[in-house]
């Protein structure tokens, strides 16, 4: 793409010629020129009208009533699962913040080192202080959670579990099994284990605080307590149902 080209199709019509300055590129790179151009044609694209047919077309909804009130839902839980992770981050830096949690170096250093080593990065300093401070970061997140689990003697259970995997199934487009079967053979099924289970030790701190955004109103922390066993056996029979 040549440089200025979109400013300079801007407000021509089919058959208009204009004259524009960009940056040349190859053995002159470091000069400017005049390159001429010439609007053949202008293609618009037609939007299809937003009316009841269009909903069934495009959604599972027969007006587009429901279809603007579903797109409604679904951004206002996207905007209260948004909120939660940020009320829960910034109360996992406040807590790292106030908390002195030593961190081993020869753990450290071993992790650093993979790191580089898988990037081919091993002698660059800047980059090595970088992935340091991400790795102790991070090592000081998990001991602080598996405090909290163990101070909360928190437990997952079977049903925790498979919400989470279907969920993480989904983003990476697998069904929930063979998702599974991936993880049991990459050997990562206990650090799913503790993951879920630091999750919603996170989780049980949250519910103990009350969270707001700058305009004064409550944020709603429950998108990120894990489902519990009666919710999903409820979203269950409700899909039985709509099969039947």
């Amino acid at each position: 793409m040549i440089d200025n080209l979109d400013e300079a199709l801007v407000g021509m019509s089919a058959g208009d010629t204009k004259v524009f300055t960009t940056q040349l590129v190859g053995q002159k790179d470091d000069e400017k020129g005049d390159v001429e151009i010439k609007l053949k044609v202008v293609k618009e694209r037609e939007l299809p009208t937003l009316d009841d047919s269009f909903a069934k077309l495009a959604s599972e909804f027969d007006t587009v009533a429901e279809l603007r009130a579903d797109f409604t839902e679904r951004l206002s839980r996207v905007k209260k699962m948004e909120q939660g992770a940020q009320a829960r981050d910034l109360l996992v830096e406040k807590l790292l913040a106030d908390l002195d949690i030593p961190v081993p170096d020869d753990i450290v250093l071993e992790e650093v080192n993979d790191h580089l080593e898988g990037e081919g990065r091993m002698e660059d300093a800047e980059h090595r202080a970088e992935v340091d401070g991400q790795v102790r970061s991070s090592i000081k997140s998990d001991f602080l959670f598996d405090s909290i689990v163990k101070a909360e003697d928190v437990q997952v259970n079977e049903i925790e579990l498979t919400e989470y995997l279907i969920r993480m199934s989904q983003r990476y487009g697998m069904g929930p099994e063979q998702f599974a079967q991936e993880l049991q053979k990459a050997g990562q099924i206990s650090q799913v284990v503790a993951e879920v289970t630091r999750a919603k030790a996170l989780a049980s701190v949250l519910a103990r605080i009350s969270v707001v955004d700058k305009s004064g109103n409550k944020v709603e922390l429950e998108a990120l307590r894990p489902a519990e066993a009666s919710e999903v056996k409820a979203a269950d029979e409700a899909v039985a149902s709509d099969a039947e």
